[in-house]
């Protein structure tokens, strides 16, 4: 499996190392399921999960906040489960998304909740939090979603003259540097099922209602019999690619990390990245951001951290 942090600029040093024990407790927990045998989507949720909950990352208690200064997460889930014992079995797809959550800390096992208990696949507000009660989700305040390290990052964003005409390294010195935090994971278990997961609480800056493309089938993730991505960036111009569908669709015409580059250079310049496992468990990830965070887990070789080195000699 592979799991990311986001992509765009870079975290500031104090936080990097935070970041980057978050990023490995992830996949660890996410590994820890695919090693004793357990299902893809079981694994990126749980991995998602804990993204969620580290204050550092933007989704979940970590999200950023919207001009009027709340929480409104989005998150996804898409499997493609095969259901015969047969290796030409052509899988089961499902997916799930919420849109709009503020009183759930955990917006990625609601999505899940969407998708095994609705015939639905995407439900919005407080629609898609009376599902929470159903799957026995305990919902919360919505402040209490309001984590420190945002609130502090939404207090020097208002601080800043005029965050809409800023410089980009005025941005980042009001604490828009990792403004592109998207989270996700992608995965396939031993019975060859494969899932992504994403998860937000979008960009710094947006209106009340805005909608990012992270639990946007196609968009910000998407799974099928060749591979399943997750995406992260600038929303708007995933949107517009329909990023995550394109780059699993490359991966009959070539590699994952071939799949994966050529999907970013059809955003134009856009900031972005994606990652993505295809059907052999192979894996691939590309970005055209400053920086991106990722974590792996591989059964032969556990989990570790890639640093820019690292993603560069894998990338070859």
């Amino acid at each position: 499996m592979i799991v990311h942090g986001g992509a765009g600029g870079r975290a500031a040093p104090a936080d990097r190392s935070e970041r980057r024990r978050g990023l490995l407790a992830a996949a660890t927990r996410g590994g820890e399921i695919l090693r004793a045998g357990g299902a893809a989507i079981d694994a990126v949720i749980a991995a998602v999960t804990v993204l969620e909950d580290h204050p550092f990352f933007n989704a979940g208690y970590g999200s950023l906040l919207t001009t009027e200064g709340w929480v409104e997460m989005d998150a996804a889930v898409m499997t493609a489960e095969r259901r015969g014992r047969s290796r030409t079995a052509y899988p089961e797809i499902r997916a799930g998304g919420v849109i709009l959550i503020s009183r759930v800390r955990n917006p990625i096992r609601l999505a899940r909740a969407v998708m095994d208990l609705t015939p639905h696949l995407l439900m919005a507000g407080a629609g898609a939090e009376r599902i929470a009660r159903r799957a026995g989700i305990e919902l919360c305040r919505p402040n209490e979603l309001i984590s420190p390290h945002a609130r502090a990052r939404w207090l020097a964003n208002r601080a800043a003259p005029d965050a809409r005409a800023a410089s980009p390294s005025e941005t980042k010195a009001a604490g828009g540097g990792d403004k592109h935090g998207t989270v996700g994971a992608v995965a396939r278990d031993r019975h060859r099922n494969l899932a992504a997961a994403t998860s937000t609480g979008g960009v710094p800056g947006k209106l009340p209602g805005r909608i990012g493309d992270s639990a946007i089938i196609g968009a910000g993730l998407f799974a099928s019999a060749r591979g399943a991505a997750s995406a992260t960036g600038a929303g708007e111009a995933i949107l517009r690619a329909g990023l995550c569908r394109g780059a699993v669709e490359a991966c009959g015409r070539g590699t994952p990390h071939a799949a994966a580059e050529r999907a970013i250079r059809m955003l134009d310049g856009a900031e972005a990245g994606v990652i993505l496992i295809d059907a052999k468990g192979r894996i691939g990830f590309a970005h055209s951001a400053q920086a991106m965070e990722i974590a792996t887990f591989d059964p032969f070789v556990g989990t570790r951290h890639l640093t820019p080195a690292a993603m560069t000699a894998i990338a070859e």
